[in-house]
């Protein structure tokens, strides 16, 4: 890679051509799609959708969804992204995961070329053309998230996209939910594009930020969230624990992990705890079994099931709808609404 403008993204290899194709991320074209008539448009039958999750990483990072890991300065989520990086451009297993193998770009506002180079050598992540960092030591940075060559990159290429960190491409103020919100949103649109996204993030100080730092938009916009703590070992890098408190696809896990110099991360046992299920699983899972219910009933069905009506609007708050009778918001599953 000479610069930003040169660097190369592969596009992944197909049962007819085993090669790595790279393209250009600065010579894509994108047009915005013209809009589209505000009539009526009657959506496919849900129950003839085919609502499958997939997953990038096995359990642990959904594919064409939004992924969130905080933690404190210092703890290794940089090593960590680096790590998924490396096995998903690599299409090797992570952790002892099944992975999609995907092309990779690194979208880095936080480190140094050196610290780059370093983890790759620290972990054992060969030279390939499936994975492109764009850094600060190139002659433009890193685009974020609303960049068209980006959007037409995740449409094309289906990639795994990482920005580290989240408060360095942020371009408003993270405490607030208006400015945050609509940053946010361009993220989802790079998934409802065809992009699985990874986001690094820091914790806060306060009691209220243990999980993460800045808006509650920032968790109600994302599918997987999870904190990462540290067990350093003679102040270096050691073991790392992964703790899901956000999941919209399936129960979270808890993921344990050492570090090895010149070999990665090996998967260790950690204790899963008992956890009921999060506020987005049991809304989620409302709409899903009553398509076109409005918020009331949600509420009403979410409290049985021991989820408030501060966290259920929460989650209801990042989710789209469509007009019902007066002020009435009626809710569908999220894939009968990408199709209208």
């Amino acid at each position: 890679m000479e610069n930003a403008t040169t660097i190369t993204v592969p596009r992944p290899p197909s049962r007819d051509d085993a090669r790595v194709q790279p393209i250009r991320v600065a010579e894509l074209q994108y047009t915005e799609p013209p809009p589209r008539d505000v009539g009526w448009i009657q959506p496919p039958s849900v129950w003839d959708l085919d609502a499958n999750i997939e997953w990038l990483i096995a359990d642990m990072i959904p594919l064409k969804g939004i992924t969130l890991i905080s933690g404190p300065s210092g703890t290794g989520k940089s090593w960590l992204s680096c790590a998924v990086g490396g096995a998903v451009a690599h299409g090797r297993a992570f952790l002892g995961k099944t992975v999609q193998q995907r092309p990779v770009l690194y979208l880095d506002r936080e480190n140094p070329l050196s610290i780059v180079k370093r983890n790759l050598n620290d972990l054992n992540i060969g030279r390939t053309e499936a994975i492109g960092f764009w850094g600060g030591w190139h002659d433009d940075g890193p685009p974020g998230p609303d960049d068209g060559g980006l959007i037409q990159l995740a449409g094309q290429h289906q990639p795994l996209i990482i920005f580290d960190s989240l408060v360095r491409f942020h371009t408003g103020d993270e405490q607030s939910a208006k400015e945050t919100s609509a940053f946010m949103k361009l993220f989802r649109h790079l998934a409802n594009r065809g992009a699985t996204v990874l986001l690094l993030h820091h914790t806060g100080k306060s009691p209220g930020s243990q999980k993460y730092r800045g808006s509650s938009d920032i968790e109600a916009a994302v599918d997987m969230a999870y904190t990462l703590a540290g067990q350093p070992r003679a102040g270096l890098l050691h073991r790392l624990t992964l703790e899901n408190f956000k999941s919209r696809f399936a129960a979270g896990n808890k993921f344990g992990m050492q570090f090895q110099a010149g070999r990665g991360f090996e998967a260790v046992d950690v204790p899963q705890g008992t956890k009921k299920p999060s506020a987005d699983t049991v809304v989620l899972k409302i709409i899903a079994e009553h398509p076109g219910i409005n918020g009331t009933g949600i509420k009403e069905l979410a409290k049985a099931a021991g989820v408030g009506k501060n966290a259920a609007d929460r989650v209801l708050k990042s989710l789209p709808h469509r007009k019902g009778k007066g002020k009435e918001k009626l809710y569908f599953p999220m894939e009968v609404e990408q199709t209208m």
